[in-house]
């Protein structure tokens, strides 16, 4: 999500300066933790996409991704463009490139333990748009509205209520079916059609996080 901002000039500067002022929060989020959030189901829900876990971490310093608590307030901000400071990319410390580095390497290599499948993954959506799609709630009684973080399993392969990371898709539950899905595929579910068809059909290695 990207919120269009203006600011209208005006001939005085402290009109100009508190116009920016009202503008400027006007992507900032606020977003109360529920126990079924992840930081990658918040991701999906503000941006539509899963690409901007480490950026709402990092605006909240939390140090392990996949650990958020129920009631934590995060903030952070939607603009892309607002994010970015020219004066904080001037000061910034010639080591703070590496402590990001490292922290984005930490990310990526997070370990999980459980046993780790390789899998076919298609993707579905509750979006009207997807001629495909199902509805708005999983076999499990799942909100996907509410929640749109879920796969579709085939139960004989990886029983419902199974708890999954999904590489490239993140931490869901196994908590929907579907007729094309049976034997060694999954079913990853994303709000919009657009999304499905930018994650398409690819392998994916899935880890069964339950012990």
């Amino acid at each position: 999500m990207k919120l269009v901002k203006s600011l209208f000039a005006t001939t005085a500067i402290l009109a100009g300066v508190a116009a920016f002022g009202v503008n400027a929060n006007a992507a900032e989020v606020e977003h109360t933790v529920t126990s079924s959030d992840t930081l990658t189901s918040i991701s999906l829900k503000y941006y539509g996409d899963t690409d901007h876990v480490q950026a709402i971490a990092t605006a909240n310093k939390i140090a392990n991704v996949d650990l958020i608590i129920d009631g934590q307030v995060l903030k952070f901000d939607t603009d892309k463009d607002v994010t970015t400071s020219s004066d904080t990319t001037a000061a910034a410390p010639a080591n703070q490139t590496t402590s990001q580095e490292e922290s984005s390497a930490a990310t990526t290599n997070t370990a999980y333990s459980g046993r780790t499948i390789t899998m076919e993954s298609t993707a579905y959506s509750s979006d009207p748009a997807d001629a495909l799609g199902g509805g708005t709630v999983t076999a499990t009684g799942q909100n996907l509205l509410e929640n749109p973080m879920a796969v579709a399993v085939d139960p004989s392969v990886i029983p419902l209520g199974t708890h999954l990371y999904v590489e490239g898709y993140g931490e869901a539950y196994a908590v929907d079916t579907g007729s094309a899905i049976q034997g060694n595929i999954i079913d990853v579910h994303f709000p919009t059609a657009a999304q499905c068809d930018v994650w398409g059909r690819r392998q994916v290695q899935v880890t069964i996080l339950d012990n």
